[in-house]
């Protein structure tokens, strides 16, 4: 099949302070710090695609509501380490809304400094 677009690339969040938000999405989520910018900075996963933080001083954020009014990450992250992943968001208290087994795996959700709703799934198949 001929696909118009090919696959993502990168996702974009809002943020208020980059240098505070590369500081966060490095020592607690471990991801690598490839550029960084007044305006923006990227940053770097095993795979896929590349995760950007843009500077917005709207106080806008990342998030939409279940039919139940639960807010809801717009992408979910991957993790073979959900308990240490769990743990680590605990221990630089990070805002946890869900841990829990779905059924096709563990997922936790969980909110960066900036409000932006966040989520992980390690799926049933991946040992911890």
């Amino acid at each position: 099949m001929n696909h118009l677009v090919e696959n993502v690339d990168h996702v974009q969040l809002p943020v208020q302070d980059i240098p505070q938000a590369v500081e966060w999405y490095n020592k607690v989520l471990g991801l690598e710090v490839m550029t960084v910018y007044d305006h923006a900075a990227w940053l770097k996963f095993n795979s896929g695609p590349v995760l950007m933080l843009h500077r917005s001083t709207k106080n806008e954020r990342t998030f939409w509501l279940a039919e139940d009014g639960f807010p809801m990450p717009s992408f979910m992250f991957i993790t073979r380490q959900i308990e240490r992943l769990h743990d680590t968001l605990q221990d630089n208290e990070v805002h946890i809304r869900q841990y829990e087994d779905h059924g096709f795996g563990w997922v936790i959700k969980f909110v960066d400094p900036f409000g932006n709703e966040l989520g992980a799934y390690q799926p049933k198949d991946q040992p911890s």
